[in-house]
């Protein structure tokens, strides 16, 4: 079982600890965990970019020459992404910074290292990434092209810190969680055990009472046929829904528990 620290902290507001610490302590207290991986891992100087004017390279049909706006300056980068286009916002490396794979999906130990170079003669000073770059996939975001640089919002802020972001600044632990301890096969479950090992208060999420109506029955007919097996079923019928994206919080905590996003019903079953 996978959780991200962001959601257990959801739970346990004041949670203040390094992951080797919560690694320690929730292994000592009874809830195993195997390990832990940084999402963030060889995610160095990456902002949120717009590109503010394009054109076509004078040497290569494929490379597009661009001016993008990094928020503290303007800074010239060659492409050859094919869905690069003025207005858009990317995310983009700077000269000197890090990330953390190639756009093949693979993730060399210590990730790529982007600098300053000349691509056909004319200078490029960073990189605009796509999301393999950023060491995830389409699998997680599945917003993602198949091919070229990841779109991001048009509200995203230029200069910002895009690993922020993107909610990358984060830990995701896998747990070793036995037969006796199905009381752990939960978020909440997991986040009730940080709280009472680092003596800290536990917020579960509030649920709103939803008053009952006769309507249900007269919609569905549920027959038990055996009252050994289960002793009670329960539905409740929901109208007027509408299929769409889940929202970008519950999207990002199910990748990092591993859950690939798919739509707001799909995704509202599993977070649930």
């Amino acid at each position: 079982m996978n959780t991200a620290l962001s959601w257990i902290k959801a739970y346990v507001k004041d949670l203040n600890v390094s992951d080797q610490e919560y690694t320690d302590a929730m292994t000592l207290t009874g809830t195993k965990v195997e390990g832990f991986e940084r999402l963030d891992k060889n995610l160095e100087k990456i902002v949120i970019g717009q590109v503010v004017k394009t054109e076509k390279h004078p040497d290569a049909d494929k490379l597009v020459i661009c001016q993008v706006n990094v928020g503290s300056e303007t800074i010239q980068i060659v492409t050859g992404a094919p869905n690069v286009s003025e207005g858009v916002k990317v995310p983009v490396v700077l000269d000197g910074g890090k990330v953390a794979g190639a756009h093949d999906g693979s993730n060399p130990e210590g990730g790529v290292k982007i600098k300053k170079g000349k691509l056909r003669g004319v200078e490029s000073f960073g990189m605009m990434c796509s999301i393999e770059e950023l060491g995830s996939s389409r699998d997680f975001y599945p917003d993602a092209p198949e091919d070229g640089l990841y779109i991001l919002p048009e509200d995203a802020p230029v200069g910002m810190d895009a690993v922020e972001y993107l909610g990358l600044h984060d830990t995701v632990f896998e747990y070793e969680i036995t037969s006796n301890r199905v009381d752990c096969y939960s978020i909440i479950g997991i986040a009730r055990e940080a709280a009472a090992t680092f003596g800290k208060e536990f917020n579960p999420p509030k649920v709103k009472d939803i008053t009952p109506s006769d309507e249900t029955s007269k919609l569905i007919d549920v027959e038990i046929k055996n009252n050994e097996l289960c002793k009670r079923y329960c539905a409740k019928v929901v109208k007027d829904i509408k299929l769409a994206p889940s929202p970008e919080w519950m999207q990002r905590r199910l990748a990092a528990s591993g859950i690939r996003p798919i739509n707001n019903i799909v995704d509202i079953t599993n977070y649930v």
